[in-house]
């Protein structure tokens, strides 16, 4: 058999849409354009547009469509220009064309993040990225490892993303995966309508979704014996399957009908054209190429079946096409979303024989195509024999086929996709941030409906002269039945209406030992702001009330939390001459709940502050079950800085303390339960004042609970990333199948606090497996963006929601102002890790 007009060259292949003509803006009217194929569409600005992609001369169906894509945006809308970040697998070297300007090592998250940096720093406008799963990550006993996040969440530009997979039914990591990815991105593109359904019930995904078909050549449907001519096949009539041999493409049971074809059309001849998928080739070698041969050999069909080994350029693949009697896709997968080669056979006005799968069933409905069942030789048969049989119903689903695809030409798919640029553009930004806090939310929490569940409306004050600001921060536990939270409670002094009143106090500055002195009558109240501590010098000791004016010399109120005095020139690097207080104190309250939503407050503290180590207060408790009794670490703060003590208690009714158990500064710490190796370990966060500051968890060990050594550093902030400014730890850390899962608080450049994981060795503590590369909660609530603290998640304690510890309920902190809670699938957060 002769083929002297194919060359080799490179194919279409991969993820194709259906063959919907609209472009649909989920949450939007639909937008019909009726201007003129090619017609420019924007006479005004230049953009310039970074596609993130696989590029040619690399023999993949993602570079094919990018090559594409990128010439058909130019001829829809001449003021753009494109430049390529291309991905090449490890150790590939090709030599690209000038439009590629940087290059990415597939697998290495290094390098993603690596190419994200440099477009930051490039005068790109919008970066577009073109989406499957083997570009962006790799497969870990089934467990997909994601690398798209390194890259979006160092990104700065506006992205628009196309996913040329959806899959129907998938793992939780995948499913990790496109969630973190649409929600990365300022619009996520689909190629078929189907995928829209499939994102909001396999995902989750509801928002920013925009459907833009698969482009293809603008095809004349003509020519067919001449092309036939060409190809030396003239006389035969030409049954043809393109793409790359895979066994999900079922090709055995089209060779198999081929025999009851023969029977009626002793002329046919079925062409099977592509090379072997190189992924099967580096697993397999040629085994299902060979198992086909030898069913071609043991049917007796050789002078019926032939294959055409190469990888096909757009032109030859047309013109198979062309020549071509009957295309058929026996493919194997009933949920296949996208067929590029469908798409392909449809434009060019061929009367198609397809399994069921999804896209095929949207694509040829309405008689635009035959459909039959899967693995079924026989109806594969006589659908071709009844449309070579009948010539007329043959014409007509061509031209219907026809009829339906010249809609997705690339020129057409050019206007849609240059018009979705221009307006993302133009449009407000739905991710304004991606390193840590992203306003397009990447998290995997379920927040509660009733969040937030505690707010200082639910809190009685501990005295009159007191106002409770917030209630956050919470220890967690279930005991005997009941969910008990041990939330941190913050008071300040009450706001003064009218002139202070005549017996208001002040700090003494020129003397601090000396404690108050009295305040100046007259002042307004508005002017003033208040302090409180506890000060156990007094007999009794007592909580102590005083105010500052907020114009006085030297005073720092920028952060709502603390009220800083420069005591000689403002912002002096002299640690002596700057004093720190509170512009809240907090203690310690218990909270219980039969459902773990409805929660009663007791309406004292459970735990106040008892010494000067405790004068401004008792924060962030954390509380960890031992051999039966909670050993319940909290900070202590005051006036000679930050340290660590713990209580221990076996029912939350009664309180044993146990001393100071780190040194100042030192927060954050929360232990793990029980002995590993013969040692308790401790995840502390020490705060140290000199040379870069570099605030980040540590792990120290002990063998009594009370004297801790073997300090060392464990995950520290990463810079770009979303921890990039500190990390603390926050929950317990509780066991799952692969080691210790922490769950730990990360801030961002900007001060934003967002919750991830850490997967720690089951044997080794030390020893750090993986670590989230984004956010796994992160603000998205008004109670989380806004508060005393604005944009900030933090959590101290979760609790087990089974038996089987596989759902778990993580009660946090919301803006420092409330509390609320998220539900988790612990499956999820271990999926959504990258090892380290």
């Amino acid at each position: 058999m002769s083929f002297a007009g194919l060359k080799t060259g490179y194919e279409c292949k991969g993820a194709w849409p259906n063959a919907e003509r609209r472009l649909v803006t989920k949450g939007s009217n639909s937008v019909q354009l009726n201007h003129p194929p090619g017609r420019r569409l924007y006479e005004d600005s230049t953009i310039q547009i970074a596609f993130v992609s696989s590029h040619l001369p690399r023999r993949c169906g993602i570079a094919t469509f990018t090559a594409d894509l990128t010439a058909a945006i130019k001829v829809a809308d001449p003021h753009t220009t494109s430049k390529v970040a291309a991905i090449d697998e490890p150790n590939a070297m090709r030599p690209y064309g000038s439009d590629v300007r940087w290059r990415i090592r597939q697998g290495d998250g290094a390098s993603y993040r690596a190419a994200a940096l440099a477009i930051n720093a490039s005068n790109v406008d919008i970066v577009n990225l073109q989406h499957e799963f083997g570009l962006y990550g790799t497969w870990d006993q089934d467990a997909y490892q994601d690398h798209v996040v390194d890259f979006l969440s160092s990104l700065r530009k506006p992205v628009v993303t196309a996913l040329h997979s959806v899959p129907p039914h998938p793992s939780p990591s995948m499913r990790s995966a496109i969630r973190n990815l649409a929600r990365l991105s300022d619009r996520t593109v689909v190629m078929a309508e189907a995928a829209v359904g499939l994102l909001a019930d396999s995902y989750d995904v509801h928002e920013n979704i925009t459907v833009i078909p698969h482009g293809m050549p603008a095809i004349e449907p003509h020519g067919r014996v001449r092309m036939k001519q060409k190809l030396g096949v003239e006389g035969r009539t030409l049954i043809s399957t393109f793409g790359l041999v895979d066994p999900r493409k079922g090709l055995e049971y089209m060779i198999e009908a081929m025999p009851a074809i023969l029977k009626r059309h002793p002329d046919a001849l079925y062409l099977i054209a592509g090379q072997t998928h190189p992924d099967l080739i580096r697993r397999d070698g040629e085994k299902y190429r060979n198992q086909l041969v030898e069913t071609v050999e043991r049917l007796g069909l050789a002078d019926h079946v032939s294959f055409l080994d190469l990888y096909m350029a757009q032109r030859d693949i047309i013109d198979l096409l062309l020549a071509s009697d009957v295309y058929v896709t026996p493919y194997l997968d009933p949920q296949q979303i996208t067929s590029g080669t469908l798409a392909y056979a449809m434009g060019a006005g061929k009367a198609i024989v397809s399994t069921s799968y999804l896209h095929a069933i949207e694509a040829l409905a309405d008689d635009r195509g035959i459909l039959v069942g899967f693995r079924d030789a026989g109806a594969l048969a006589s659908a071709v024999n009844s449309l070579l049989d009948q010539p007329d119903k043959k014409r007509a689903l061509e031209q219907a086929a026809y009829t339906y695809a010249k809609d997705m030409a690339w020129p057409r798919a050019g206007e849609r996709w240059a018009k979705l640029m221009r307006d993302v553009l133009s449009e407000p930004r739905k991710v304004s941030h991606r390193s840590g806090l992203l306003e397009g939310k990447l998290d995997l929490g379920r927040r509660l409906d009733s969040n937030p569940i505690l707010t200082s409306a639910d809190v009685k004050p501990s005295q009159p002269e007191l106002e409770v600001v917030s209630v956050f921060n919470a220890a967690a536990a279930r005991v005997n039945g009941e969910f008990v939270l041990l939330l941190r409670v913050a008071e300040r002094p009450r706001a003064v209406t009218g002139l202070a009143p005549a017996d208001a106090q002040t700090l003494d500055l020129a003397n601090p030992d000396a404690g108050l002195s009295p305040l100046p009558p007259g002042i307004a109240g508005e002017s003033l702001v208040g302090v409180t501590y506890y000060d156990s010098s007094r007999v009794p000791p007592s909580v102590v009330i005083a105010y500052l004016r907020r114009d006085m010399p030297g005073i720092d109120l920028t952060d709502p939390r603390r009220i800083r005095l420069y005591m000689s020139a403002p912002h002096s690097d002299d640690r002596a001459d700057v004093r720190d207080y509170l512009t809240q104190m907090s203690h310690l309250r218990l909270a219980r709940s039969v459902d773990g939503v409805h929660f009663e407050v007791e309406s004292s503290p459970a735990v106040s502050p008892m010494n000067s180590a405790e004068e401004y207060g008792l924060e962030d408790p954390r509380a960890t079950l031992i051999d039966g009794v909670w050993h319940i670490t909290y900070v202590s703060v005051g006036r000679l800085g930050i340290t660590t003590s713990r209580l221990t208690t076996t029912d939350f009714r009664s309180f044993e303390r146990q001393g100071i158990m780190f040194l100042p500064d030192h927060k954050d710490v929360v232990i793990l339960p029980g002995k590993i190796g013969g040692r308790y370990y401790a995840l502390t966060r020490p705060m140290p004042g000199s040379f870069n500051h570099v605030l980040g968890i540590w792990i120290a060990s002990s063998t009594d609970l009370e004297n801790w050594g073997g300090h060392r550093p464990l995950a520290l902030p990463r810079p770009g990333m979303w921890d990039s400014l500190r990390t603390g730890a926050s929950a317990v850390p509780f066991r799952v199948p692969d080691g210790w899962l922490e769950l730990y608080h990360g801030v961002d450049a900007r001060g934003h606090y967002a919750m991830g994981a850490l997967l720690l060795g089951a044997d080794d503590p030390t020893r750090v497996i993986a670590r989230s590369p984004s956010p796994i909660l992160s603000p998205l609530k008004t109670y989380e963006l806004t508060g005393l603290y604005n944009n900030t998640v933090f959590s101290c304690g979760h609790v087990p929601l089974d038996d089987r510890g596989e759902k778990i309920r993580l009660y946090y902190g919301a803006a420092d102002s409330c509390l609320a809670a998220a539900d988790f699938a612990v499956q999820e957060i271990v999926d959504s890790l990258v090892p380290c």
